[in-house]
């Protein structure tokens, strides 16, 4: 029998193969996963990490940017999830991966994605972005809401007696976890807030996702955001933020920290104190240099040097105007006085006097100027006036009368 010849592949041929019954399994294209997540890291946008489980049993894994920006909170390392995805083979080295469609916790599923919604609502609020309350430098009392027991108190207490033992506390004890705490928590922030205290801290000590829940209730986040005084938070570890923190005007990792940012240590005073010494010390400085460049510039002005000739110029000038005056006042005066000379003699050439002195005269009747013949009737008494003198007359005849 004849040897068949036989034909070989390629490698490539063969992933390329292998690649195309992948992508065409049913199965691969979405599936469900649980695992562990091992060296997560980023890289121009994308996620890249080790899914693995209890046996030991691992599988290579990316989270594009378009998906992984869609996620509502963040993965690390070490972190148990559940995901869905397809699975693809890479034709080059011809291994499996997962392409990550969406990603959550395990376990807590549930509750991170509350979380996650309540987190998503304030945040559009803008309930997490409202301006920080200013702490008082110099605070004569702070209140703390937490329990009355454990080392939570003990911390907060022993931090500020080093720092500034006259500051006072009070506290305003509550319960910190279960389903009570989220009652209690915020029937003591509202009386804390209207005490006189200068700020307030909430704290707790750590504890799991459960343990700190009541301070990420919605209710009880909305509290802190509204209280008229500064909040310091700190709770749980480190690690651990819960949206009361994002409330907060402060957040610290420790209730020592939160001991330290309500007192300021004397150091800190006195650094204050450098600060304003310099700042004032710094604008003496440049008001007295500007004072000074000011006094040089007008002591050295042509004006200052050369005051007397100022003077003289400007007296010069005084006398030019006043030799003005005058002549405009007696030129004014003797054209009014012509104009004056010119109405008298106008008004003297009209006056009746002068009339009398051509020869006419005047004749009243009754102290009445008779200018018409027919105001006359024989045997009237007149008076008639001439330029010097007068006479009484009376009438005999009436002649023409209405006739000139």
């Amino acid at each position: 029998m004849a040897d068949q010849a036989v034909e070989f592949l390629t490698v490539g041929a063969l992933n390329r193969y292998l690649s195309a019954k992948f992508s065409r399994d049913p199965y691969l294209k979405q599936i469900s996963i649980t695992g562990e997540v091992f060296g997560y890291k980023l890289s121009n946008g994308s996620a890249y990490f080790d899914l693995r489980d209890d046996d030991d049993a691992s599988i290579r894994a990316y989270v594009s940017p378009s998906v992984l920006r869609g996620f509502s909170f963040d993965f690390k390392s070490g972190d148990k999830v559940n995901l869905t995805a397809s699975v693809r083979l890479y034709e080059k080295r011809a291994y499996a991966s997962i392409f990550v469609f969406s990603m959550q916790p395990a376990g807590l599923g549930e509750l991170y994605l509350k979380l996650a919604e309540i987190k998503n609502k304030l945040t559009k609020e803008g309930l997490f972005s409202k301006p920080v309350k200013a702490l008082n430098y110099f605070p004569k009392k702070v209140a703390v809401i937490t329990s009355k027991t454990g080392a939570v108190i003990h911390d907060i207490r022993s931090t500020i007696g080093h720092r500034n033992p006259k500051l006072q506390i009070e506290l305003f004890q509550s319960i910190v976890q279960g389903d009570k705490a989220v009652d209690d928590l915020m029937a003591a922030m509202m009386k804390a807030d209207q005490s006189d205290a200068d700020a307030i801290i909430i704290a707790r000590g750590g504890g799991s996702m459960l343990d700190l829940w009541p301070f990420n209730d919605e209710k009880l986040v909305r509290l802190v955001a509204s209280l008229s005084k500064p909040v310091i938070s700190s709770i749980g570890h480190e690690t651990d933020t819960t949206l009361t923190d994002l409330a907060a005007d402060y957040r610290v990792e420790t209730p020592t920290a939160a001991g330290n940012k309500v007192t300021p240590a004397i150091s800190d005073y006195y650094h204050i104190l450098d600060q304003m010494i310099y700042r004032f010390s710094d604008d003496i400085q440049r008001s007295l240099k500007k004072n000074l460049d000011q006094f040089e510039y007008l002591a050295n002005s042509p004006a200052l040097k050369s005051f007397n000739q100022v003077f003289v110029n400007h007296d010069q000038k005084l006398q030019n105007l006043n030799l003005q005056l005058v002549n405009l006042f007696t030129s004014r005066f003797q054209k009014a006085g012509q104009q004056f000379i010119n109405l008298t003699g106008k008004l003297d050439a009209l006056s009746p006097l002068k009339v009398l002195d051509r020869g006419f005269s005047l004749t009243y009747k009754d102290h009445k100027l008779i200018k018409n013949a027919a105001e006359l009737k024989p045997n009237d008494q007149v008076k008639i006036t001439f330029a010097q003198g007068s006479a009484l007359a009376e009438i005999k005849e009436l002649h023409d009368v209405g006739k000139i």
